[in-house]
């Protein structure tokens, strides 16, 4: 199945070095062959030493079939200790940075993608500070990874900044240090322009968007967000992904559930026309456009969203991290289209328990561009 990927990536080299791709919203140069590729860092790991190491990053390629089922194309040991958190792809550099996942792993790990689709770990960025990592994201303007750290200093938490970080080895400072009010507790962030946008998993299931990337200062005391809104109804807000031409914003609500006691309340929000709501003021409350959330939806603990944008597919990824209370299912991937509402079932899922390893997504990223699938 490597060489399947291997075979893929080698049609799609010249398309990757001309065409730009942003996370969730892009219009980077028409593909040779149309690509979706979903990365999924898996956040659990292997904890009997006499059994094999638990691979922590997968990749489904194409992730717009049409088939009810998603096939895990690739799976790779990234060496993350306590299993991994966010994840990013960078298709001009053909790298994957992945932050680790827990206060025993303070490392980002970087990986090459090879021209025979191979992953190879190539890299790491090592930093006391970064102890309890969450989401991380590209800045390309400022040549700058971010990632979101969830633990408390000084009664402050952090987004912290590296510059150029492919060629890092071992322990490296931060270019920036970017200090939170003592509410925020960030998790997602997603890029709009020159301007952050991250979820806090505080109890006030907000998104708060901070300004001037390119001009913010290294060493950043209060670094105050330009608005904030908090999404009505919202328990514990994960990951979120934004669609700038479709003007929308997606969040995960992990529920009131834990990974030892899920109860399977998760949530989905959809919010239509986030831009005007995030100009409003400093502080909105926003209730959702559309809500998927049921039995139906099989949703229990999700962490991470990702959302295709292009005419005909209009879809949202959605990395399930707990067992569903009903069918044993252990880790999974759902897809849900971007107009669903209530209490739906997913156009398509995968398990990702294989060969008894429970493996549990943390984080997704989702690389589309091309004219989609109609296979």
């Amino acid at each position: 199945m490597k060489k399947l990927f291997g075979f893929f990536l080698v049609a799609d080299i010249v398309a990757i070095t001309l065409g730009s791709c942003v996370r969730n919203d892009d219009e980077p140069v028409m593909p040779v062959r149309p690509i979706s590729r979903l990365y999924i860092s898996v956040g659990n790991y292997q904890t009997n030493a006499s059994e094999d190491p638990i691979d922590n990053v997968l990749l489904i390629d194409p992730a717009d079939t049409l088939e009810a089922e998603m096939d895990v194309v690739l799976s790779h040991n990234s060496e993350a200790l306590r299993g991994g958190a966010g994840i990013y792809f960078d298709p001009f550099q053909s790298a994957i940075f992945q932050a680790g996942y827990g206060t025993a792993d303070t490392t980002i790990r970087v990986m090459s993608v090879g021209a025979l689709g191979i992953l190879s770990n190539s890299g790491q960025i090592q930093y006391s500070g970064l102890n309890a990592m969450r989401g991380l994201t590209y800045h390309y303007p400022s040549k700058m990874l971010y990632v979101a750290n969830n633990a408390t200093v000084g009664g402050r938490t952090t987004i912290y900044g590296y510059h150029l970080p492919y060629n890092r080895r071992g322990y490296t400072l931060p270019d920036r240090v970017l200090r939170l009010d003592p509410t925020m507790r960030p998790w997602g962030m997603v890029l709009w322009g020159d301007s952050l946008l991250v979820s806090n998993s505080g109890t006030s299931g907000s998104v708060s968007l901070y300004g001037g990337l390119s001009k913010v200062d290294s060493l950043v005391a209060d670094f105050q967000a330009l608005s904030t809104i908090r999404i009505e109804g919202a328990a514990a807000l994960r990951g979120i992904a934004f669609v700038d031409s479709l003007d929308i914003l997606v969040a995960a609500d992990y529920g009131t559930g834990s990974s030892d006691n899920p109860v399977a309340d998760g949530r989905i929000y959809i919010i239509d026309g986030i831009k005007a709501k995030l100009k409003e003021g400093s502080f909105t409350t926003v209730a959702p456009t559309r809500t998927i959330q049921g039995a139906l939806t099989g949703l229990t603990g999700p962490m991470d969203v990702a959302i295709d944008p292009r005419q005909g597919r209009r879809t949202i990824f959605v990395a399930d991290y707990d067992a569903q209370v009903s069918g044993g299912q252990p880790g999974r991937i759902l897809r849900f289209r971007l107009a669903d509402d209530g209490n739906v079932a997913p156009e398509a899922s995968v398990s990702l328990d294989t060969l008894g390893n429970a493996r549990r997504p943390f984080g997704i990223y989702l690389d589309v561009r091309g004219v989609p699938n109609s296979q």
